[in-house]
């Protein structure tokens, strides 16, 4: 299962050679492409209808081999901490690639999901997502700075004991939130709060992520702390990524 944040799905959607060695090793390995409604979100601001019509055919062409995610993260929490056999499925986005054809039978399709997208009401949603999650991420940043017991409580959060005591989702969740607390002078932007959504329950599920450089270091960093649990392989832009993550996925045996 492997994850594109915004600017490596735009990017594999806009050229053709990338664009088949990702399918093709994904099938050659019974690999899987995962998509959230963020993915679909982040369109909302794209005006460019070529670049909508390309990331369609992408997917399309990726097709029945896809895996819809869910990225908000209390809800997928909420799953897990029930024992949900599949607490980070997205059911209601899957059936959006579920269309009626002749006779009533259904089939999957990635036509027409990406063109009607651009709109303001969608962009609204999206920025209102963005600045709930940079003000949370602000306020808790403001507090490690001013509350001692909150230092040792982020502390004590990488204790064998307390991971044992949560949930995975959870415990990576507070892990990678925490990269961004030490540093008061780093603005937090809205970018960084989307680009936190792209990453958190993408890193805790699939087995390989595609971010950008940024988050990429936040997650590395965070993997450091968590060494005993299971996260996603990541790869950016930076140091040649983008070849190492095909490498990575045209040499991973099919299971």
């Amino acid at each position: 299962m492997v994850y594109l944040d915004h600017w490596a799905l735009m990017m594999f959607s806009a050229d053709a050679g990338l664009a088949s060695r990702l399918t093709t090793a994904l099938r050659s390995s019974s690999g899987t492409l995962v998509l959230s409604w963020l993915n679909l979100g982040e369109y909302a601001t794209v005006s460019d209808p070529a670049q909508r019509r390309e990331v369609q055919q992408f997917v399309e062409g990726a097709l029945p081999a896809i895996f819809c995610i869910d990225v908000d993260l209390a809800a997928v929490n909420k799953r897990e901490s029930a024992g949900h056999p599949l607490p980070h499925a997205d059911q209601a986005l899957s059936l959006m690639f579920v269309r009626k054809g002749g006779r009533g039978v259904e089939h999957l399709t990635a036509a027409g999901l990406f063109e009607p997208l651009y709109n303001e009401e969608l962009a609204r949603a999206k920025e209102r997502l963005a600045a709930i999650v940079k003000e949370r991420l602000e306020y808790l940043r403001q507090t490690y700075h001013e509350d001692a017991d909150f230092v040792e409580a982020v502390r004590h959060a990488e204790h064998p004991d307390a991971l044992a005591a949560t949930t995975r989702t959870r415990a990576i969740i507070r892990t990678l939130a925490a990269t961004l607390f030490p540093d008061l002078k780093r603005a937090i932007t809205t970018n960084d709060a989307l680009d936190f959504l792209h990453a958190a329950v993408p890193i805790t599920y699939c087995d390989g992520v595609l971010l950008d450089g940024g988050t990429a270091d936040l997650v590395e960093r965070a993997q450091r702390k968590l060494k005993g649990v299971r996260m996603a392989m990541v790869f950016s832009a930076r140091r040649g990524g983008v070849e190492r993550f095909l490498d990575y996925l045209e040499t991973k045996p099919s299971i």
